[in-house]
């Protein structure tokens, strides 16, 4: 899982582009709007992003078994399909 964060937001954050997470902000809003939740698909320009990263994980050899929303707004996930250990073990690091 992981955030999608436009890059001229993220410059604008010391905390994220110093120590690479979020050490200031605020409560996540209620009731977050329901066109981005987990079941919805993702944003056009979200999709062509993890399509890019799926086709250069698939290139890798890595097939990728997960592609959508989470629950938080910008929240994503991807992963490799499930296999032996020791290939999932090298599928996650080549990932990540």
């Amino acid at each position: 899982e992981f955030f999608v964060i436009k890059a001229d937001l993220y410059r604008q954050r010391p905390d994220l582009v110093n120590c690479g997470r979020t050490l200031v902000g605020k409560l996540p809003t209620r009731n977050q709007q329901g066109e981005l939740n987990y079941f919805a698909p993702p944003p056009a320009e979200i999709s062509k992003l993890l399509f890019n990263v799926q086709s250069v994980m698939l290139k890798l050899g890595v097939p990728m078994a997960v592609l959508h929303n989470e629950v938080a707004c910008g929240q994503h996930e991807m992963s490799p399909i499930y296999c032996h250990s020791t290939f999932a073990c090298d599928n996650n690091v080549l990932f990540m």
